[in-house]
């Protein structure tokens, strides 16, 4: 076992269930919203996850910016029905949208006492990726300020490079004084987390709550699949 110092966690899916938070949050928006009432809500949400995860590589190769993802996710969808919208349409369904997602997001007892045991023994940070306005307001929802305060928490969209380039994760060690060797990632996906941070030099666990098979040859320090697993592996 490596002798760990810093152990950097991703966000979203590794420190609580945002898929679930997303599907809610989004579900309530179309429901609900002028622009998506009457439309099939089903076929609508489809959409809408379908043209964000297509437009995430403009976002990695920064043609756009996250604002300009969230429009074109709308604005794609809704073509697809026959819709369309200005600008402030789009926008407003957004914050809709936000405030939903926000509204489900809530402390995990557990996963807030294992970081608690963690951080007696390691400096602990985030790296994430995505829109820096939602990270921050996520961390203060799950209860975890206190144990990630703002100078350890690293956003793609302020650091300029999305995982999985190492270059996020070299950005973030340097900032943080620590080395490849003495650095745990843990995250639960396979490209940006457990690829990304080992291609950059770093130990990872695989936070894999469904078994999915590895997508590389890459070999993890772990699989876990709950995240309070990771005590037995580095207490």
């Amino acid at each position: 076992m490596p002798d760990f110092q810093l152990i950097l966690f991703d966000l979203d899916d590794t420190l609580f269930d945002f898929s679930a938070c997303w599907e809610k949050g989004m579900r309530q928006t179309i429901a609900s919203h002028p622009l998506t009432i009457g439309l099939d809500p089903d076929a609508v949400y489809e959409a809408l996850q379908r043209h964000s995860d297509a437009l995430w590589a403009d976002i990695r190769e920064k043609r756009i910016n996250f604002d300009q993802l969230r429009r074109l996710r709308l604005s794609r969808t809704l073509a697809e029905f026959g819709r369309r919208a200005e600008t402030d349409r789009l926008d407003d369904f957004q914050e809709q949208y936000v405030a939903a997602c926000m509204a489900a997001v809530v402390p995990d007892r557990a996963v807030q006492s294992l970081l608690t045991q963690l951080e007696e023994r390691y400096t602990l940070a985030i790296v994430t990726n995505g829109p820096a306005d939602m990270a921050f307001e996520k961390i203060e929802r799950l209860g975890l300020t206190s144990l990630f305060p703002a100078e350890r928490v690293f956003v793609s969209e302020q650091i300029g490079w999305h995982k999985p380039d190492r270059r996020i994760f070299a950005a973030v060690l340097e900032r943080l004084g620590a080395s490849p060797a003495e650095t745990l990632f843990v995250g639960d996906n396979w490209t940006a987390d457990i690829a990304g941070a080992m291609d950059a030099g770093l130990s990872a666990v695989w936070l894999n709550p469904a078994g999915m098979p590895p997508a590389t040859d890459h070999k993890p320090l772990a699989v876990i699949k709950r995240l309070e697993e990771l005590w037995e592996i580095v207490a």
